[in-house]
């Protein structure tokens, strides 16, 4: 008997067969985007005093109930003392699983009751966006990250990531543009959050004069885009 025989090293050939096995895969792209969730609760618990990790848990929870989003969570988290990279950091991780597990498991998903019906509901709002939006397949990659951008109902990571597919682009584009539109959303979010409060405390009418304006910017925003989709709508025979 050789050397070479007695010899338990695994060979290269294994180990691909192993990365290969389609269970194994299959389980792991399943099960990692969901195990990232709580793996963020469970930082947020070790890192925030346990009061601090109830408020900020109560914040993250709500972020998965429309209408809340970006443009309400993460300014009142701001609001209530915590710091603007860690709003965040988690805001953004919480995407990214929900991104991962779309991409890795659309099709198993649809057939989940509950989950099923969401994604069915995000391939109704793709559809519509797509026919409002006809430049959006010309520019599909730009178009995805402005659709995860902005704040706009039945706009995010799930949705966009529903959108990606029908707009046929492959999973890792789909999740590199939801990971660049939801981490700039973010940011502008959290430091204009943060900003501003450290506006407030040096003038507070200065702050308010802003916050009003930024308001008013945004709902002229909202009326526009919805006039500009009746006047289209108007138009299809």
């Amino acid at each position: 008997m050789s050397a070479d025989d007695m010899t338990d090293t695994p060979r290269p050939e294994g180990y691909k067969d192993l990365v290969a096995n389609p269970y194994l895969v299959g389980s792991i792209k399943f099960v990692l985007p969901l195990a990232l969730i709580p793996a963020v609760f469970a930082a947020l618990y070790l890192i925030e005093p346990y009061e601090q990790f109830l408020i900020i848990s109560g914040l993250v929870a709500a972020y998965f109930v429309p209408p809340a989003g970006k443009e309400t969570i993460i300014p009142l988290a701001v609001v209530l003392g915590y710091p603007w990279w860690l709003i965040t950091l988690v805001i953004f991780l919480l995407d990214v699983a929900v991104s991962l597990f779309v991409v890795w498991n659309f099709e198993l998903a649809l057939k989940i009751p509950i989950i099923g019906r969401l994604l069915e509901s995000g391939m109704t709002i793709g559809r519509n966006y797509t026919e409002s939006q006809p430049w959006l397949r010309r520019f599909s990659t730009i178009g995805l990250i402005l659709f995860v951008f902005f704040p706009l109902q039945g706009t995010g990571a799930m949705n966009g990531s529903v959108l990606g597919r029908l707009l046929g682009l492959n999973n890792n584009r789909v999740f590199g543009c939801v990971c660049i539109g939801s981490l700039t959303s973010c940011l502008v979010f959290a430091l204009g959050s943060d900003v501003l409060l450290d506006v407030y405390r040096q003038d507070p009418t200065l702050a308010i004069g802003i916050l009003i304006t930024i308001i008013v910017a945004v709902v002229a925003a909202v009326v526009g885009w919805r006039a500009h989709k009746k006047r289209l709508r108007s138009r299809t025979p």
